[in-house]
């Protein structure tokens, strides 16, 4: 991704809320199967740990509660 270093925080932090919603929620968004999404989200919670610890995400975020 070529952006600068604060906006592509930006845009990994608004990734990251997308794959979790869309892993949450997969009946509102039929298009995308909830797997693809929580592995999307998986790869990019390990890749920047730092973004989702501030945004107060971890694996779980992508399923639903119980």
């Amino acid at each position: 991704m070529n952006a600068r270093p604060e906006i592509r925080q930006l845009l990994l932090a608004k990734a990251m809320q997308r794959w979790a919603l869309i892993g949450r929620n997969p009946t509102a968004f039929p298009n995308c199967s909830p797997s693809r999404a929580r592995r999307n989200f998986s790869r990019l919670i390990s890749k920047y740990p730092e973004i989702a610890k501030h945004l107060r995400l971890d694996v779980l975020s992508a399923y639903p509660a119980l």
